[in-house]
């Protein structure tokens, strides 16, 4: 093979497909964008979840136009395999763009000028849309966006899906996407709050000489969200199962699968049943994954639940430093600080201050609590509307089982009737498994032709969450450099998990390494001692819920997953952004008393 076969591809320029995965572009134009893989869904997604993904997208690039971005998110389906791809409004002619794209190359210096400027721009037309709903945050929040978000549940919540008609379900499937498009609207809502939390914490470090990313944010931590009551309601069902001989045991004797049918055997057992299956009806109404329909939830299967009980009825204590009065407190002491520090400046600065505090605060709640009910309620329901399809045409015959439904469209569950649909599931089954075996590049399309510095102050909120860019310059074997998600240093055994279904093998003082985490997740981080993740940034999920549990997080490394292996003992250093291997071997006690 050549040099230039192994060279990546310059700026501007198309990037080469694998032979193994040749692409058809259905609109020619898109072979001009730059498409990624997800980070979290790197397997292939069926037509019907990838309809109610693409129904969500449509929704959430409102939140991106109230937010004054200049681009939109789209998504395509390429060889079964979800692809995201950011289309700019008004994009510049292509003369333009490769105009831009040479000056990049030949200066650089007066390129990232230029940008610098259009950069400043940028963030005044996204301030003046983002400020006046940062400066009423919280009564945006809990007077307009969440009574809208409830009033959609309630309706899913209420919908007789098992006394519908035929005709009344599918008519029930169109409103479901319509619904399911304007919660994606609603879910706009993380532009205001990563916007509020960047622009504090800028401000922030901006003010105190020396201070860091996670000093600011110690004053947003500590506030009571969804996340944290369901986690420490779980907590307090592992105590009474601690307490309790007979439940402890069948908990500590049991695969997790095996859980269930023992309690059901037992007196003691069926009342803490009972109290398990009440959790379940407050807070399993998720899935694994938020768009992982096609799995059950945790209400139909509570495997993950009983998996975090076994591992804490191990636990005898929860960390002292976890109790949300010990986060309060530290908390409170740092505004104190901050305020005393601030005495004496300018009154606007004093409060600017305040104003981005509040806000801030209100945002981290809020992080938190549109994940409850929108990445796993909503789409709970979701799952319950296309399974309920999937029994109608099973019991006609027209499919062989409920699931097959996942591998049709909408419009053909609408106006099927006499579609071929056991065929039709069978040919996208073999597409998908062959598929299934085959690397999708992270890239497709054309490289961008330069690398936008500064899109604006929005832009770089963004940057700092769940689509901060990953570290693409880790080559040492046993070390890894991210981003400092939480501050702390531990050692302990790596973990590498990749889906809930692995989480079995998370023992307490272990350190969880993963591509992401998400909010079915977080009941993981009472067990681990700290996070490591290839992809995200200081406002992503994983490195919010580590400070909420005041464990070290490492975000956005890249390569951890791929660097650490189960077994080893590593040190994580939530300050530094730094993780290492200290001893390679499984057996390695002595070095973790060290």
């Amino acid at each position: 093979m050549s040099n230039s076969d192994t060279q990546a591809p310059t700026p501007g320029q198309p990037i080469p497909n694998p032979p193994d995965f040749s692409v058809i572009w259905d609109d020619p134009r898109d072979a001009k964008l730059t498409w990624t893989t997800f980070p979290n869904y790197k397997t292939p997604v069926s037509p019907l979840i990838y309809a109610v993904v693409g129904a969500f997208m449509v929704g959430g690039n409102a939140g991106l136009e109230q937010a004054g971005l200049p681009f939109e998110v789209r998504i395509v389906r390429i060889n079964t395999y979800p692809y995201m791809g950011m289309v700019p409004k008004d994009a510049p002619p292509e003369a333009v763009m490769k105009a831009m794209g040479l000056l990049n190359r030949a200066a650089p210096g007066v390129f990232k000028m230029m940008m610098s400027k259009m950069g400043a721009g940028m963030s005044k037309q996204q301030e003046a849309a983002l400020n006046p709903l940062v400066e009423r945050f919280e009564s945006y929040w809990l007077e307009e966006v969440l009574p809208e978000i409830k009033q959609h549940i309630a309706y899913f919540e209420s919908s007789d899906l098992r006394g519908m008609s035929i005709n009344q379900l599918r008519a029930h499937l169109a409103e479901m996407l319509t619904r399911v498009e304007r919660m994606g609207a609603l879910h706009g809502v993380l532009m205001p709050m990563l916007f509020a939390m960047s622009q504090f914490e800028e401000l922030y470090c901006e003010l105190f000489e020396g201070a860091t990313t996670l000093d600011a944010l110690r004053l947003t931590q500590g506030f009571d969200n969804k996340t944290m009551e369901g986690d420490r309601a779980l907590w307090r069902l592992s105590r009474a199962a601690r307490s309790t001989p007979e439940v402890r045991e069948i908990l500590s004797q049991n695969a997790a699968g095996e859980v269930i049918p023992a309690l059901e055997k037992s007196v003691a057992g069926q009342q803490f049943l009972a109290d398990l299956r009440a959790w379940l009806a407050q807070y399993g109404q998720r899935l694994n994954s938020a768009f992982a329909l096609g799995e059950p939830g945790w209400i139909e299967d509570p495997t993950p639940a009983i998996q975090n009980l076994q591992a804490y009825v191990a636990m005898p204590d929860l960390r002292p430093e976890m109790e949300p009065a010990a986060l309060a407190a530290e908390r409170e002491k740092s505004v104190a600080e901050a305020r005393t520090k601030l005495a004496g400046y300018p009154q606007p600065i004093v409060a600017r201050f305040e104003t981005l505090l509040k806000a801030a605060q209100v945002a981290a709640i809020v992080h938190e609590d549109h994940n409850f009910w929108i990445d796993q309620r909503l789409f709970y329901h979701v799952r319950r509307v296309i399974l309920e399809f999937g029994r109608r045409l099973a019991q006609a015959g027209m499919l062989d089982a409920v699931n097959d439904v996942f591998y049709l469209s909408p419009d053909e569950l609408q106006n099927g009737r006499d579609l071929p649909m056991k065929r039709l599931v069978q040919e996208r089954k073999a597409e998908m498994d062959r598929f299934s075996h085959v690397t999708p590049p992270p890239m497709l399309g054309t490289m961008p032709a330069f690398e936008m510095t500064d899109g604006g102050s929005m832009v770089r909120a963004l940057f700092k969450g769940e689509m901060s860019p990953a570290n693409t310059s880790n080559t040492e074997m046993n070390k890894v450099n991210g981003l400092p998600g939480s501050a702390g240093m531990a050692r302990g055994t790596a973990r590498v998990i990749h889906s809930l279904a692995e989480a079995g093998k998370l023992q307490p003082g272990d350190v969880l390494v993963t591509v992401a985490t998400e909010p079915p997740w977080t009941p993981l981080f009472a067990t681990a001692s700290a996070i490591v993740t290839d992809s995200g940034g200081v406002l992503s999920h994983s490195a919010v819920v580590a400070r909420e549990y005041r464990i070290p997080a490492v975000v956005g490394t890249g390569n951890a997953t791929t660097t650490f292996k189960d077994g080893q003992l590593i040190e994580v250093d939530g300050n530094a952004g730094t993780v290492r291997v200290v001893v390679e071997e499984q057996v390695h006690e002595p070095a973790l008393a060290g």
